[in-house]
This record gives C-alpha cells, sequence and structure tokens, in this order.
C-alpha cells in the first residue's frame, strides 16, 4: 500500500471515527433480524440504506464545492446519527466492531484528495465508456463512488444511479453483498467504487452478486488504491474497464 503523507494521516485522524459511526450502520443492516418491529421505522433496514447513501452524497456536495467535509455538514451527521443509535439500539462497542472489521484500516476516502484532480479524467471515461451504474462498496467507498457520480452528471446533464453494497461478514472478510430492496440496475455496465483493492475478496463478493442480478451485465472497477500483485493479477482482466489514478 501506499505510504499516507501527513497531511493525508491527518485527514484521517479527522474523519475516521465519523466513517465508523457509517460503517456501525452497515453493520446494523448485516445483522438485521426481519422480526425487529420499530414502529417510528416500518422499513428500518432501507431507512439505514437511505441514512448511509444521504450521507455519503451530502459529503461529496462538501468535497466538490470545497474539496472537505463543511462544519454544518458533519453537524446534521452527529445529531442524525445520534437519533437513529439510540433507536437502532447501536452500541459504541458496535461502533469498534464495525472499526475492527476493515480489511485496510489506513484506507479511506480521505486518500481521493491525493487525486482530487484527475477525477474529471475518470468520470469522462467512464462516461464515454458507457457506466449506467455505480455501485459504491460500503463504507469507504461511498463518498467516492458518490463523488464520480455527481462529475458524471455534470458532464452528460443527466443523474447516474449511484447505489451501495453493505457486506455480511466472517471477522473481517466479506462473504455476501446485501444492497437495498429498491436495488435495480438501470443499465449493463456497472462500476464498482472502491477506496482501496489490496485483494480480491471484496469485489469477487460484489461480482458474484451482480452476475446474479444480470449474468451479462459488464462490470468495471474503480480504486484509489491498489496493490501491484492485485493489479497485475489475472483476477483483474475480467473488469470491462479499470480506472485508477497516476501519482
Amino acid at each position: 500500500m501506499l505510504e499516507i503523507n501527513l497531511n493525508h494521516y491527518n485527514e484521517m485522524l479527522r474523519y475516521e471515527r465519523d466513517m465508523d459511526e457509517l460503517r456501525a450502520l452497515a453493520l446494523w443492516i448485516s445483522r438485521y433480524d426481519q422480526k425487529l418491529s420499530i414502529p417510528s421505522l416500518p422499513k428500518p433496514r432501507e431507512y439505514v440504506f437511505d441514512l448511509i447513501q444521504h450521507y455519503s452524497e451530502k459529503f461529496a456536495k462538501d468535497i466538490r464545492r470545497q474539496t472537505r467535509l463543511s462544519p454544518e455538514s458533519l453537524d446534521l451527521f452527529h445529531s442524525s446519527l445520534y437519533s437513529i443509535k439510540l433507536l437502532l439500539g447501536i452500541t459504541p462497542q458496535d461502533i469498534e466492531t464495525a472499526s475492527q472489521q476493515q480489511l485496510y484500516r489506513n484506507s479511506g476516502f480521505w486518500e481521493m484528495r491525493r487525486f482530487i484532480g484527475q477525477f474529471g479524467d475518470v468520470a469522462e471515461s467512464a462516461a464515454l465508456d458507457g457506466v449506467t451504474d455505480i455501485v459504491c462498496a460500503a463504507t469507504s467507498g461511498c463518498i467516492i463512488g458518490e463523488y464520480l457520480g455527481l462529475l458524471m452528471a455534470e458532464l452528460t446533464h443527466q443523474p447516474i444511479p449511484v447505489n451501495h453494497m453493505v457486506f455480511l461478514r466472517s471477522g473481517a472478510l466479506p462473504i455476501e453483498g446485501l444492497l437495498p430492496e429498491r436495488f435495480r440496475l438501470s443499465g449493463n455496465h456497472v462500476l464498482i467504487a472502491d477506496d482501496a483493492l489490496m485483494e480480491t475478496r471484496t469485489a469477487a463478493v460484489m461480482i458474484r452478486k451482480f452476475k446474479e442480478i444480470s449474468p451479462e451485465a459488464d462490470i468495471s472497477i474503480l480504486t484509489v488504491d491498489i496493490d501491484p500483485d492485485t493489479k497485475y493479477s489475472a483476477f483483474m482482466r475480467q473488469f470491462a474497464h479499470v480506472y485508477l489514478f497516476d501519482e
């Protein structure tokens, strides 16, 4: 993995706890019991998916406007999550568990700041290549995918669907991808957005899920950081397009 310089490390310290809160929401989804009844939330699982998407998009818009998260957005985020954590029974231990379940703890959306000037070129390439859907690997890939979706929408003058996949895990290893009930592919070319691709486990789970949904779908991938062995592996040849960034 590429070394994180001091500025990126400071970004990690600033936002990592907030991302752990989102990870705890994803963990809650993976543990969701359909028998659970919450009178004020008729569809709690879908509400939590919507919450992850709402703040991922909001943070991406902040980065688009001012290259960092705004204090106003973070205040709203903290207020909203304080309430929903109480309602869902998410504990500090759940947040710590969600944090520990990451495969790569030094990765995150802040790494995109190294390449912010290159995202326009990636968005243009993805639009020309006919990408119809973006699905983010939750949660570190969520803001990255939402940011790319904003740029593609600006280029094409039409919105591109951005969704988020959370994972049922065995320890830290993802074993199944979970999507909102409403999820439908809008076309036949889905782009996986992730922060780091240091192995093939997460991407393999996502590919399997998409092939179940649409066996003929083209699948591409965007990642901010990639391990050299993975980059040149046979696994990567199955993607229609691989979008990377130059150091």
